[in-house]
């Protein structure tokens, strides 16, 4: 499932999710999701805790104002969360350009990837 938030000046200490995702749910609610910036390659998973108000609202809590901080996410930012499932949401980010925001971990993990396919080439038998 997907969908998307924009940032407020109140969302930064905590986010709400979507009624209809809570309701994909079908009942189950967990106490801590996994949230990693969206992009190619391997990114730090952030351990968020998840609260629920008395009218069943979900919330991103605890763990959220740090990923905000450490992605500069910042009023009118538009966000798109993809779940996978596995109480883990990949996260894109779109600045107030409305173009895609690219972190360094981007090119550091592209970086990784082109070595590791450099040393798998070299070490491959002719």
């Amino acid at each position: 499932m997907e969908f998307f938030t924009i940032i407020l000046e109140k969302s930064s200490s905590r986010q709400v999710l979507p009624d209809n995702f809570v309701k994909m749910l079908d009942g189950h609610r967990p106490q801590n999701m996994k949230l990693r910036q969206a992009g190619n390659g391997l990114h730090k998973l952030w351990d968020v805790e998840v609260v629920f108000d008395t009218d069943g609202s979900m919330y991103l809590d605890r763990g959220w104002k740090q990923f905000v901080r450490t992605y500069d996410l910042r009023h009118g930012y538009f966000l798109v969360f993809r779940y996978d499932d596995n109480a883990t949401f990949a996260v894109k980010v779109f600045n107030t350009t409305m173009c895609r925001r690219r972190y360094q971990d981007d090119d550091d993990a592209s970086t990784l990837f082109l070595f590791f396919l450099s040393i798998r080439l070299c070490l491959t038998p002719i």
